[in-house]
């Protein structure tokens, strides 16, 4: 801004201080009673809209840091980056952007910015998580309650059975009163101080929805824009903090209870106790409100961007494989999908409707299988069966066309160009095997554990070890790039694959998740759970061509495509 908000800027300029009455949100500038009426009939300004100084300096204050123009070369933005997220000048372009492939123009991106879907989540995650609070709070008001009466229930207790015995035991007595009340004002103190931070959240939803309605009512579609996304972090915290509690021990349901020591009743004077108080903790039976995980759209659907906080999953089918351990999966070319099922030594063709097209019964278990597009064929390999091998299925024919004896147990197995796919060799370490000619080689030689599965993209091969919780990423000459562990969030890692962009998706089987992994084994975010219908996922398969992704449980006899 070139002057405060309170003087008139057109006045400034002319070195004269008179007091701002309106705001001109496309001029970007304060104007006072006589420039106003100036503004409004100059052709070049008639257009602008105007607000009331005093609704403006309602807005918050990083919002009012937003202006029209660019800080660096004081012109008004024209274009938006949608590779670096960010307005720019026509100088900008030039001087920094002029590679970006990109850009577009900024009235295409902002027009419908108050009346976006992202605008629409963000107010519904915020209803959501102020229902949430409201819940927990009332839920730990009530806990509070629950427990003055059972402190009374045992102090009567206590009181009563202590009449019965003689007065040697009033020490006895004295110090388990102590301990009652010392335990009822330790956790009377954790839940007041949740009840603080709760009180303190709920406030934080307050202003917040009253920033967003304040927002949306006077601030330019710009500053709406530019301000959503921290108003979306902002939010995503909150309601990161409202699931986080249930995980939380202080969350727990807390009840005070007394266990009479039967052995006072016989008055035996060699009792050093009277009783043991303890806090007894159970999960609560409150149901938070998880609405946004349920939904599937992008968040700024005309910005888009590779970042895994954008990456979002919705069921769109869940069918039955009709059979169990299954722990292979993929996707065909014409969109059929293929299943793995090992104690039954077969493979099932599903078709696009999730209706069998035909089975294949194998000469040994199976464990995981790839589709191969050059031959039309699908790679199947052998698992821990005492017959090592890896089966080679004609599609059109619907039979076995032959079978590669190997000399170790394999595991997962993937495909890479010029009919060559590479399997995780339990002791054998990871190896990669020639179609044709059937020549081994080694790309890693490290002892791996069974039920292993691989991945690649590019240059890169992705292996899971389900023993140590790991994800690790190789390059072809067997270099480790990075390795992924957080056993808070996966457990058990089986299925692998990559998207279009990198990103790596892991299912946990134990966790009963799917997590995508940035391309470089940073960060991570769990994008699929229980609550999406995954039990014991064991296996899933990224289809390039379709942007889709399915995932197979291993025991409940259910497909999803995502």
């Amino acid at each position: 801004m070139a002057t405060s908000s309170q003087s008139c800027c057109v006045c400034y300029l002319r070195h004269i201080t008179n007091p701002s009455i309106v705001w001109c949100t496309e001029c970007d500038e304060g104007l006072c009673t006589e420039c106003k009426e100036h503004h409004r009939f100059s052709k070049a300004s008639r257009g602008h809209r105007v607000i009331r100084i005093a609704e403006y300096q309602k807005l918050p204050a990083e919002i009012l840091k937003i202006t029209q123009y660019c800080t660096k070369h004081d012109k008004k933005y024209q274009f938006y980056c949608q590779k670096h997220e960010c307005p720019c000048c026509s100088k900008c372009i030039v001087e920094n952007h002029n590679e970006c492939r990109d850009t577009v123009e900024l009235d295409d991106i902002i027009h419908d910015a108050k009346t976006s879907n992202a605008l629409c989540e963000i107010e519904e995650t915020l209803v959501e998580v102020a229902e949430n609070l409201q819940k927990i709070r009332q839920h730990q008001q009530d806990n509070l309650t629950t427990f003055k009466e059972s402190r009374q229930e045992i102090e009567n207790e206590i009181k009563t059975t202590r009449i019965k015995i003689n007065n040697h035991l009033d020490k006895l007595q004295e110090d388990l009163m102590k301990q009652l009340y010392a335990v009822e004002e330790k956790e009377n103190l954790k839940i007041c101080q949740l009840l603080s931070s709760l009180e303190t959240r709920e406030k934080e939803i307050t202003d917040c929805q009253r920033n967003i309605v304040i927002i949306k009512k006077h601030a330019t579609d710009l500053q709406m824009f530019l301000s959503m996304k921290q108003i979306k972090e902002d939010v995503y915290s909150k309601n990161k903090f409202v699931q986080s509690l249930e995980e939380d021990k202080n969350f727990k349901q807390s009840s005070l209870s007394y266990k009479i020591n039967t052995s006072m009743k016989n008055m035996m004077s060699h009792i050093i106790s009277f009783g043991e108080v303890r806090i007894e903790t159970k999960s609560c039976d409150i149901a938070l409100i998880r609405k946004k995980a349920k939904q599937a759209q992008m968040m700024v659907p005309t910005v888009q961007s590779r970042s895994i906080e954008n990456i979002k999953l919705a069921i769109q089918k869940t069918f039955n494989t009709q059979g169990n351990f299954i722990f292979g999966c993929c996707m065909l070319s014409d969109g059929r999908m293929a299943f793995t099922y090992y104690w039954d030594c077969k493979i099932i063709i599903f078709n696009t409707k999730g209706i069998k097209d035909f089975k294949v019964k194998m000469p040994c278990n199976v464990y995981d299988i790839v589709y191969i597009s050059e031959d039309n064929a699908l790679a199947v390999s052998s698992g821990g069966s005492e017959k090592q091998c890896i089966t080679i299925i004609d599609l059109k024919r619907k039979q076995i066309k032959k079978t590669i004896s190997l000399d170790s147990y394999l595991y997962g197995i993937v495909a890479l160009k010029d009919n060559r796919l590479i399997y995780s060799g339990y002791d054998k370490g990871i190896r990669m095997i020639n179609l044709y000619d059937e020549s081994i080689s080694d790309i890693v030689r490290d002892n791996m554990t069974c039920n292993c599965y691989t991945a690649t993209f590019r240059d890169n091969i992705y292996h899971t070890n389900n023993s140590t919780n790991t994800v690790t990423c190789y390059n072809l000459q067997g270099g480790i790039q990075w390795t992924f562990q957080n056993v808070s969030v996966l457990k058990d890692p089986s299925g692998i694959d990559i998207d279009n962009d990198g990103n790596v998706y892991v299912v946990g089987t134990v966790s009963h998740n799917v997590v995508v992994i940035t391309p470089d084994g940073k960060r991570h975010r769990e994008v699929l759970t229980a609550s999406d219908g995954l039990y014991c996922p064991t296996s899933l398969h990224y289809s390039e061509q379709k942007n889709q992704l399915l995932i197979a449980n291993s025991n409940n006899k259910l497909a999803h495509f995502v």
